[in-house]
């Protein structure tokens, strides 16, 4: 019994030494880190990407994202820690999930659109009556007769 027991923690020890590096200590997955520093902004001033950015604050973030990262915290978590400091400013794209962002992202799409669609409608009914009423025009041959026909109907009632 005890020669099976040790058999098995001696299993458990040499698959633990055989784990990949990323799930030993401190160790994280550089994918995730580019992935979160990709939707975070510097928040100096600059108004640039943190994957762009190389100042002081720049860094400092994204050695807390490493650091984050190393205790195992997930990106969800990183992005709550990060807006609890620096706001929601920090954020690249601001979560769908509340109204006011959801709007002002989509509003100025909607109103390109319907200005478009008022400009394309305006256009359209102005071309359309032009050609409406270039159609109705009537030729010389006709006209002198309708001018004869008032000429007639002025001289019969004056």
């Amino acid at each position: 019994m005890f020669r099976f027991i040790r058999m098995i923690a001696l299993g458990i020890i040499l698959s633990l030494s055989v784990l990949p590096p990323a799930f030993a200590e401190g160790a994280f997955d550089e994918d995730v880190f580019r992935e979160v520093e990709a939707s975070l902004v510097c928040t100096d001033g600059c108004g640039m990407y943190l994957k762009a950015c190389d100042n002081a604050t720049a860094q400092q973030m994204r050695q807390d994202i490493r650091t984050k990262l190393a205790e195992g915290q997930t990106p969800e978590q990183i992005y709550g820690y990060m807006i609890s400091i620096y706001g929601e400013e920090v954020m690249a794209a601001p979560p769908p999930s509340v109204l006011f962002n959801l709007t002002a992202w989509v509003t100025p799409f909607l109103v390109i659109l319907v200005g478009g669609l008022v400009i394309y409608l305006s256009l359209d009914k102005w071309v359309f009556y032009r050609k409406t009423s270039a159609e109705l025009s009537v030729d010389e041959a006709d006209m002198a007769e309708y001018e004869e026909a008032v000429e007639d109907e002025i001289k019969r009632y004056y």
